[in-house]
């Protein structure tokens, strides 16, 4: 019984890692995902990305995680976006106030 349930699991497995778009597609959208979120982290005008606000951003890489297979290098990039993300969101009232 437990052996078919580890069966199960790898192919579980298995078949979605095949559903996941390859590390080598994620560079671009990392790139660009990179220079928007830095670009919104220096903004001084905070109209400037109203319509694609720090959630938007942090969705957008939430996705990039989900639909494709990172290596940990591009994970790492991820974690460093979303870490950034709330940093200028916990520095925001003060920013906007300066």
């Amino acid at each position: 019984m437990e052996k078919s349930k580890v069966l199960r699991t790898r192919r579980e497995a298995e078949a979605t890692r095949a559903a996941l778009k390859p590390a080598r597609v994620a560079d671009a959208q990392l790139d660009h995902l990179e220079r928007m979120v830095r670009s919104l982290a220096r903004a001084s005008d905070p109209k400037a990305f109203a319509c694609l606000d720090r959630a938007y951003w942090t969705k957008r890489l939430a996705a990039l995680g989900d639909e494709s297979d990172l290596v940990s290098t591009q994970r790492a990039r991820v974690l460093r976006l979303l870490d950034l993300l709330a940093q200028d969101r916990a520095a925001g009232p003060d920013k906007a106030a300066a």
